[in-house]
C-alpha cells in the first residue's frame, strides 16, 4: 500500500509538474494555496460575491483542463489570476452587453427612451432668483480682503 506524498511540503513548481501528469492531489494543493487570492480578484472586479465564487470556481476548472499549455513563464498563481481576470472581463462584457440590448428594447416598445425620461419645464422665476443670488455673492466676495 504506498502512501501519497505530504503535498503541502512541495514546492509550487514541483506541484504543478505533478499535476500536469495526472496528479489532482497536487492539483488540489494548488487550488488550497491559492483560491483566496483567485477568489478576491474575481471580487475586486466583480463586486458581487456569488459572481466572483462562480467565477473562480470556473477559472479553476479552466485551469485544471488547460494545465498541460503552462510552461512556467510566470508563477503558476499569476497564469490563474490572467485566467480569472479574463473570465470576469468576458462576463463584464456580457452585462454590459444585455444593458444594452435592454436599453434597445426599452426604445423599441416605448417609443423611444426619451419618452421614458421625466419632462422638465424651465421656471423663468427660478433663473432670476438664481442670477440675483450670483450678484449678491459676487458683490459680497468682491468687499472681502485678498487676505479673506
Amino acid at each position: 500500500m504506498s502512501k501519497e506524498p505530504d503535498h503541502s511540503a512541495l514546492s509550487e513548481v514541483d506541484l504543478v509538474q505533478l499535476a500536469q501528469k495526472g496528479g489532482l492531489t497536487a492539483f488540489e494543493e494548488l487550488v488550497a494555496r491559492h483560491r483566496d487570492k483567485i477568489y478576491a480578484r474575481a471580487y475586486s472586479m466583480m463586486r458581487n460575491e456569488d459572481e466572483a465564487l462562480d467565477l473562480s470556481q470556473d477559472a479553476w476548472v479552466k485551469g485544471w483542463q488547460r494545465l498541460a499549455q503552462f510552461q512556467g513563464d510566470s508563477s503558476f498563481v499569476t497564469w490563474m489570476t490572467r485566467i480569472v481576470i479574463n473570465l470576469c472581463l468576458d462576463q463584464l462584457r456580457k452585462q454590459k452587453r444585455q444593458r444594452t440590448e435592454s436599453i434597445e428594447a426599452m426604445e423599441e416598445n416605448a417609443g423611444g427612451i426619451e419618452r421614458q425620461m421625466p419632462v422638465v419645464t424651465p421656471n423663468p422665476t427660478e433663473g432670476l432668483e438664481r442670477a440675483e443670488l450670483r450678484r449678491r455673492i459676487d458683490r459680497a466676495l468682491a468687499q472681502l480682503s485678498n487676505e479673506h
